[in-house]
């Protein structure tokens, strides 16, 4: 019980401070790294460019996400080597953590909103390995 306290304790030093500096107009920086499997990076952002990035990008337009940057390594270091990373500078911290993916809009048949889960669900399974990770980004 006391090592899970201090547990806590050191995670809300960690984040109290980032959200206080969100809170100050600093971004709220949010970063997912994909490990993919392999020879299936182009498949996998082709998937998150169409399902995905819309989303964020319509948050963007409502003034809750500041910007969006995604990057690949231009070589490869080998089987440790992440594919895809995606970051997110969110205007706050509630607008990060409040975030839903939108609803999927269906035509007549649902035969779109089939599509779509299948896209999901297979982006999802060209997925090794994923870590979401609040980030501190400072200027010089």
């Amino acid at each position: 019980m006391r090592r899970h306290t201090l547990v806590l304790l050191s995670l809300l030093m960690l984040v109290v401070p980032l959200v206080a500096s969100a809170q100050q107009g600093a971004a709220f920086v949010m970063e997912q790294t994909y490990w993919v499997k392999p020879g299936k990076t182009n498949q996998f952002i082709a998937l998150f460019k169409k399902n995905k990035l819309p989303g964020l990008q319509a948050e963007k337009t409502k003034g809750r996400v500041l910007w969006i940057r995604m990057a690949q390594p231009r070589t490869s270091a080998g089987n440790e080597q992440w594919d895809f990373r995606v970051t997110v500078g969110w205007r706050d911290a509630q607008s990060a953590w409040g975030y839903e993916e939108p609803a999927r809009p269906a035509n007549g048949n649902g035969r779109d909103a089939q599509r779509l889960s299948i896209e999901d669900t297979l982006s999802e399974e060209l997925i090794v390995e994923r870590t979401d990770v609040l980030v501190q980004e400072s200027a010089e």
